[in-house]
């Protein structure tokens, strides 16, 4: 979201520094998404969709839990393009596979994995997300999916690199 203030988007990066300084989470930078978008582009582009409407809309969420969902919703480090028997049904089970590695390499706490086992819902309808910040984590995905679909296909400009947190001096 471009349309953060600068104030707003040092606490974003704040925010998920921690996460994106991690070779785990850099690995998700070697796996297509959508179109020509890695995952980490996509889990990046998430976040700050969906910290930007927070912000946008004043609405009251844990801007740490928030993030952290966000960025952790698609970390299942493996490609989805390739069918494998050890990762079956990827649009229903990837959120669970997910919140597997967000508990191991990150500790994430329970709103954090319910924000990750909740963002594809209409899929499965039994995984409803029950907080304001799991919903915009899965508004922000179909939005941003959507547009990484129509619009970042091959044979169209390369989608941006992921954005990286400044520095700090």
């Amino acid at each position: 979201m471009k349309n953060l203030t600068d104030i707003q988007a040092a606490r974003f990066d704040d925010l998920a520094r921690p996460y994106l300084a991690h070779p785990a989470v850099q690995r998700m930078g070697g796996f297509i998404q959508h179109g020509n978008v890695t995952t980490l582009a996509h889990v990046v582009r998430v976040a700050r969709c969906a910290f930007g409407w927070s912000q946008r809309f004043h609405l009251r969420v844990n801007e740490r839990d928030l993030v952290a969902g966000a960025l952790l919703h698609d970390f299942y480090l493996y490609d989805w393009h390739a069918p494998h028997p050890a990762t079956p049904h990827h649009a229903t089970r990837h959120p669970l596979y997910a919140a597997e590695n967000a508990a191991r390499v990150f500790g994430a706490n329970d709103a954090v994995l319910a924000i990750v086992r909740t963002h594809m819902w209409p899929l499965p309808p039994t995984r409803v997300p029950a907080s304001r910040e799991a919903l915009l984590v899965s508004l922000a995905d179909k939005y941003c999916s959507l547009y990484e679909t129509l619009f970042l296909r091959a044979g169209r400009p390369a989608a941006s690199p992921a954005p990286q947190p400044k520095a700090r001096a």
